[in-house]
């Protein structure tokens, strides 16, 4: 179509309005990081710090851990960023955070991933029993390797470690009299386990 010099082309409100679809932008893709670290012993907490890249129409985060369900939520600061401090329960291994931002128009970013580890926990409890009395030792040394920790057990013999699953030597010494010994191999997992190690007398001593 030709135009008259000086005429003005002005758009429709329709086109207009796709112009302004077309314009309309989603914000921008959050980022997640761990301020404290991105490992965690078992039954703790991890601090969490979602940030919106400087986008400040953002207003909250949705969020979820170990999948996406996008559950949870928390606002956000003016400059588009926002903290939590979630427990991270007592199953080990690497977990997975998904997150959103959302505008104030409730408008939903790219879902991004962020990932931290739990370290499992394996309490370890017993007593140290004297095998010709069972009775319960006070005073005898339990030591647990490769851990290379070590207590001493009171009036009840007792003694408890906290420690990362795996297999271990627990061993006990008592200097007498009379003088007593004894060892065990243990494998424990993450569930707490109750063990009473048997001191003999040392036919060394």
């Amino acid at each position: 179509m030709l135009l008259a010099a000086g005429t003005t082309l002005v758009a429709s409100p329709a086109s207009a309005a796709v112009g302004r679809a077309g314009g309309t932008k989603v914000p921008l893709q959050p980022a997640i990081s761990f301020p404290n670290g991105d490992s965690v012993a078992g039954g703790g907490q991890i601090a969490i710090r979602f940030d919106a890249n400087g986008d400040t129409t953002v207003t909250r985060f949705r969020y979820s851990v170990d999948d996406t369900k996008l559950d949870s939520e928390v606002p956000a600061a003016p400059d588009g960023t926002a903290n939590v401090t979630i427990d991270v329960g007592s199953v080990g291994g690497e977990h997975p955070m998904y997150a959103v931002a959302v505008d104030r128009h409730g408008r939903l970013s790219p879902m991004t991933q962020g990932t931290f580890t739990v370290s499992a926990i394996s309490n370890l409890k017993g007593q140290a029993l004297d095998a010709t009395t069972w009775l319960p030792v006070e005073g005898a040394t339990i030591r647990l390797e490769p851990a290379g920790i070590e207590v001493v057990t009171g009036p009840d013999g007792g003694f408890q470690f906290a420690v990362d699953p795996g297999l271990y030597t627990l061993t006990g010494t008592h200097a007498g009299p009379p003088s007593l010994y004894g060892s065990q191999q243990l494998l424990l997992d993450n569930q707490e386990t109750w063990f009473d190690l048997y001191l003999f007398p040392d036919s060394g001593s």
